[in-house]
């Protein structure tokens, strides 16, 4: 968490470590350690040295590995003595990515979904009065917002296996196989499909046409092509929504991603992070990280956390209460991610993969879009590599955890 996000997370710290009931009981000084895959390398060397914090903020996709180190308390643990949890008030779409075989293992909290960012100015300008609702709309739409001359394109997206993954889960599709690790440890994944080549396809024609900007890796520089008008349209993360609105220079609408066939099932799956209380605490201080994670899911954080961000509440009554008083009607792109999730069906497709290694499958599907976008391989041949690839990282994965 940087910039305004880290300033509003030292803020909802400050007013924890300020209640009357922790003075002198209770601090939480928080330490920030670089981006997730820098976050989770540091911890796994001070669990090595067995130091190391109360409560680990680890991203989405290091669930699994979380839950393979052994250093961690569920949190499930604690919320099944304390009746004054609000369990029953978590979004199930968010609960159900952090719950493995029932139970709920940390506490989601930066939560979000890709969405489609629209400048309404330049729909306008070619006559359109709504977003794609479907790939072949996407094209077309794209075509038509696309103007050589002024070398402005219709879309652009960051370069990231986020996007294959949430694209493939549109199509009702797992990204890996026994249930997308959720029945049991994944051994396959599902790259060579033709939901997926179908998709690593579309990107492919699109940047071709000339009417998809390859930024490249990263988050920002798609960011700042759709804010400088040079892409009519984004997909990125919710978490940013607030942000987008405050700096472009344009009326910005956001809308549902687009689906190959909007008639089969299949929907989003969150990403962001969540929080961890580690073991190689005394129990009493474990105690205390969870009364910390409990704050973290209360109505008056989530409120501000989501207010402040465009992060998902992780509550419904949080929702409930905003919808009520018309801050959706004042913030209408605000609303797109979270109508978006609650029309997710309930499917391992949209639940989320758990992969042990799932930093080295996403390097693997990043490297196989690229060289579709360089014209080196075919979406189909790149796509077979990064298959056979991810397959021997899982088998080495399995190993090193005394499975086949």
């Amino acid at each position: 968490m940087t910039g305004g996000k880290g300033a509003l997370t030292q803020s909802i710290v400050n007013d924890f470590n300020q209640l009357p009931a922790n003075k002198g009981k209770i601090e939480v000084s928080p330490q920030f350690v670089g981006t997730y895959e820098e976050g989770l390398n540091k911890l796994r060397t001070a669990l090595l040295a067995k130091r190391g914090p109360h409560i680990a903020q680890v991203t989405d996709i290091g669930t699994q590995v979380m839950i393979d180190s052994g250093a961690i308390r569920p949190i499930a643990d604690f919320i099944k003595e304390d009746p004054e949890f609000p369990y029953d008030e978590l979004l199930s779409p968010i609960r159900r990515y952090y719950e493995v075989r029932g139970r709920l293992y940390s506490l989601p909290f930066a939560t979000s979904t890709p969405v489609v960012y629209y400048n309404e100015d330049a729909f306008k300008r070619v006559g359109l009065t709504r977003a794609p609702v479907t790939f072949e709309e996407l094209k077309a739409y794209s075509r038509k917002l696309t103007d050589v001359n002024l070398r402005t394109t219709g879309i652009t997206w960051p370069l990231h296996s986020w996007f294959f993954e949430q694209f493939l889960a549109q199509q009702g599709k797992d990204l890996v196989n026994h249930g997308n690790g959720r029945d049991g440890r994944a051994t396959e994944s599902n790259l060579f499909i033709p939901e997926a080549i179908d998709f690593v396809s579309l990107w492919d024609g699109m940047v071709r046409e000339g009417t998809f900007a390859n930024v490249g890796r990263g988050w920002e520089p798609a960011e700042q092509n759709f804010l400088a008008s040079r892409s009519a349209m984004l997909i990125t993360s919710t978490s940013d929504v607030f942000d987008i609105l405050e700096k472009a220079s344009f009326k910005v609408k956001t809308a549902a991603m687009p689906r190959k066939d909007p008639s089969v099932k299949g929907g989003a799956i969150v990403g962001g992070n969540s929080l961890w209380i580690l073991s190689t605490k005394p129990p009493a201080e474990q105690r205390a990280a969870y009364e910390f994670l409990k704050f973290m899911a209360s109505k008056a954080v989530q409120r501000k956390w989501h207010m402040g961000t465009g992060y998902f509440p992780i509550r419904k009554d949080v929702i409930a209460d905003l919808d009520r008083e018309g801050f959706y009607v004042k913030f209408p792109a605000a609303r797109t991610a979270i109508t978006q999730l609650e029309a997710s069906p309930q499917m391992n497709a949209t639940s989320g993969a758990l992969i042990g290694n799932f930093a080295e499958v996403r390097e693997a599907i990043e490297t196989a879009i690229e060289k579709v976008i360089a014209r080196m391989l075919d979406a189909p041949t790149a796509l077979g590599e990064a298959k056979a690839e991810t397959d021997r990282a899982l088998a080495r994965y399995n190993r090193s955890r005394g499975e086949n």
